[in-house]
């Protein structure tokens, strides 16, 4: 089991990367044309004129969202303590399950289909059905086989060799609190939605997802995940996602944030989905009065 955990944490600790919803948003103060506010990286500035920085994340190792600009190595530099979702793993007791909890809701042909996905990821058969089903369902719903090198732990190696402080918005508990909110038949659905997928699907929602990211345009984001993830689980679920990944988790975040830039300067690297939106960071941080101020992240 640890060897499976290992490998995965970095991806299950932003599991929420196809929950999205963004929004457009006005600028104090800033009169450039539309397509120009279109960015997934931000200067704060709060009110006593300190500069902090967010960049929202895809959860993938694909160079095409890699490749950073220089000023955002620059940033990391300027900043005390780089901020990500949720703190490290270190009891993996919260990823376990009884295997027995699947007797009778998998058929024969959904454990073989299993079987052969742990294969495609690399993960030991034996101990796969040892992990809750909405982790099975979010790393089976990957085109690509997971790696430690997606886009927000290489921001991560990048704060570390430059000497800051790295820390989560979350403990680990309380990142993984909102799935575990979802009873036993609601995460069998999702992971049997997931398993009826095939690989030729997975890479096109792939594909339309990051296109979506590459334009920075959180309306486009939004539409596109939200018609991705509402094709996987019902009405009835989809709105408990929402409320549970988002609309509580962005008051969560905002709120731990603010705390944080007392005497600190901060970079925050949260997905995507957290920055737009009524509830999201960006509308919270205008209402406080800051000033906000796009960035170009990628070549």
């Amino acid at each position: 089991m640890n060897s499976i955990t290992k490998k995965i944490l970095p991806f299950i600790l932003c599991v929420f990367c196809f929950f999205s919803i963004q929004n457009s948003w006005a600028l104090e103060n800033y009169q450039a044309k539309k397509e120009h506010t279109n960015s997934i990286f931000w200067q704060i500035t709060d009110l006593e004129g300190k500069e902090h920085y967010l960049f929202g994340t895809i959860h993938t190792d694909d160079n095409r969202v890699s490749n950073f600009k220089p000023i955002v190595l620059e940033k990391l530099k300027e900043i005390d303590i780089f901020v990500m979702e949720a703190d490290e793993v270190i009891d993996r007791s919260i990823l376990r399950v009884d295997p027995k909890i699947y007797k009778g809701y998998l058929t024969e042909k959904e454990l073989e289909k299993i079987n052969l996905l742990a294969d495609f990821h690399t993960m030991p058969r034996e101990n796969i059905l040892s992990m809750k089903p909405w982790i099975l369902a979010v790393i089976f719903d990957s085109p690509r086989p997971i790696t430690p090198f997606n886009q927000d732990n290489l921001l991560k190696s990048k704060a570390e060799d430059f000497m800051k402080i790295t820390q989560g918005l979350e403990t680990p508990r309380e990142h993984f609190e909102a799935l575990d909110k979802f009873t036993t038949d609601e995460q069998m659905s999702l992971l049997k939605a997931v398993l009826k997928k095939d690989l030729a699907q997975k890479e096109v929602n792939y594909e339309l997802l990051v296109s979506a990211y590459l334009t920075f345009n959180t309306e486009k984001i939004l539409n596109t995940d939200i018609l991705i993830t509402k094709s996987l689980v019902s009405e009835a679920i989809w709105k408990k996602m929402e409320y549970y990944f988002l609309t509580r988790r962005n008051k969560f975040f905002g709120e731990r944030v603010k705390e944080l830039i007392k005497g600190n300067k901060i970079f925050i690297a949260v997905g995507a989905s957290h920055l737009g939106g009524e509830t999201g960071l960006l509308n919270q941080f205008k209402n406080a009065g800051f000033k906000l101020k796009p960035i170009q992240a990628l070549e």
